[in-house]
């Protein structure tokens, strides 16, 4: 048999299982949610190895001219009306992801994987509960050719994109929208609006990327200078939230001392599920998010403001300032210790990153977003104080995916960053004492 003419960089792997394996030292805010979070099902290290090369080498391949999308979970058989289990377990193989791929697409299915009896991985079924609420087990996303995200914990922690095997930052994504998004806030609101806005906007993003014709978001503030960098006449417009108007009301109680009773109040400002409408609360937030996105596959841009509310789309975007293509930008990615790179705009690929970029520019107090069909999205913001474009580039590696242990994990990293003001110190501790709370009752976990 010939020998693999590439193969995984074995620093990465060992990299990678050290941090899935053994805790990391952490904030004592982070240490609150690993308590919950890290109990999943690790795999081994050659069996990590495995799973990666698998899913990475399946990504390139067609079935009948179509790319292939999996999802990999490693847990063992769980019977339930949404699971399909194989009499015969199949061979965990690229060939075999290839084969099963497009069944598992719509609605969205994982694959379960599981050691047998002498520890060699197979495939038992999969399952395609589509709301599933927390995802602890280690689980590979194939992203697209060359591309697939790992997650462990409920958060993705690294992915292979092309030949490069990288560890994600999340702080760096936050970081570049968070001023951006708090420069909206009203008096009344509390710190904790600005990530429920925050993560609204990522799982927009990845319903966008999802539905494949790319497309471009406009995040504006709410005002009309926005219309200036629009071509009239707009041809679909109107305005429209999209969402049930119950789930949009929070309530606020004023008792900052009891934490328990703030649990309530914690999942309804996050529209997260509880007692016996978990299903139906989480479904409201899913379809608003997957309704505005379906608005991005007309050709042209869609508009909303921080709040999700959509002015148009199917817009045009017109130049104000002619000398933007002349000024610098700054390129990222999210990738722990990678430097940001200067660039032009000339460097952007594309009409639609083009138009988005120089919305972006001319509008500053927006954020613009762009996806091209082949998956690849972009986030695009100005620095003010350095008058310059910011663009966060393969931020589709950073977007909210099933599940709620992203915007589980980005509350961790928004009280770490320490974006809850001094006076709402208090109120931010009983936040996450109160869903930590909640998340341990709802896991029957100790």
């Amino acid at each position: 048999m010939a020998p693999p003419a590439f193969q995984l960089n074995e620093q990465f792997i060992q990299q990678l299982w050290d941090r899935i394996s053994v805790p990391q030292e952490s904030t004592s805010t982070s240490a609150m949610f690993q308590s919950v979070f890290l109990q999943g099902n690790i795999p081994t290290r050659e069996q990590l190895a495995q799973i990666i090369d698998v899913a990475y080498w399946a990504s390139f391949a067609t079935e009948e001219g179509n790319s292939v999308t999996a999802s990999l979970i490693l847990k063992p058989v769980k019977i339930t009306p949404d699971t399909f289990r194989f009499d015969i377990p199949l061979e965990l193989t690229a060939k075999t992801l290839v084969k099963l791929g497009p069944a598992l697409e719509n609605p969205k299915s994982d694959i379960g994987i599981w050691p047998d009896d002498i520890g060699t991985l197979k495939i038992w079924g999969f399952t395609s509960t589509p709301y599933e609420l927390i995802k602890p087990d280690f689980w590979v996303q194939v992203l697209g050719p060359g591309r697939i995200l790992i997650v462990y914990s409920g958060r993705s922690i690294a992915a292979v994109t092309g030949n490069v095997a990288v560890f994600l930052d999340h702080k760096i994504v936050m970081q570049s929208m968070m001023s951006k998004i708090a420069d909206q806030a009203v008096p009344g609101d509390i710190q904790i609006i600005n990530l429920l806005r925050y993560n609204a906007i990522l799982k927009i993003a990845q319903q966008m990327r999802a539905h494949g014709r790319g497309g471009t978001i406009l995040i504006v503030p709410e005002n009309q200078n926005w219309a200036q960098s629009i071509k009239a006449p707009i041809r679909y417009t109107g305005g429209a939230n999209f969402l049930n108007i119950e789930s949009r009301q929070l309530s606020f109680q004023k008792d900052e001392h009891d934490s328990f009773d703030q649990i309530t109040k914690m999942i309804d400002e996050m529209n997260l599920p509880h007692q016996q409408d978990w299903m139906d609360s989480w479904q409201k937030i899913q379809q608003q998010c997957n309704r505005i996105a379906r608005l991005t596959a007309v050709d042209g841009a869609l508009v909303m403001n921080f709040d999700r509310y959509v002015y148009c789309f199917g817009a045009k975007i017109r130049a104000l300032n002619i000398n933007a293509t002349s000024t610098g930008m700054l390129m990222l990615n999210p990738f722990e210790s990678e430097s940001a790179i200067e660039g032009k705009f000339t460097a952007l690929r594309g009409t639609r990153h083009q138009s988005a970029a120089q919305f972006a520019y001319d509008q500053p107090g927006s954020i613009a977003i762009a996806a091209s069909i082949d998956g690849n999205v972009t986030f695009y913001t100005r620095d003010s104080q350095k008058d310059s474009l910011i663009a966060l580039q393969q931020a589709e590696l950073m977007l909210l995916h099933e599940g709620l242990g992203g915007p589980l994990w980005n509350l961790s990293l928004f009280a770490e960053q320490g974006w809850f003001e001094k006076k709402d110190e208090r109120k931010g501790v009983n936040y996450l004492s109160a869903v930590i709370q909640w998340m341990k009752t709802t896991l029957n976990r100790e």
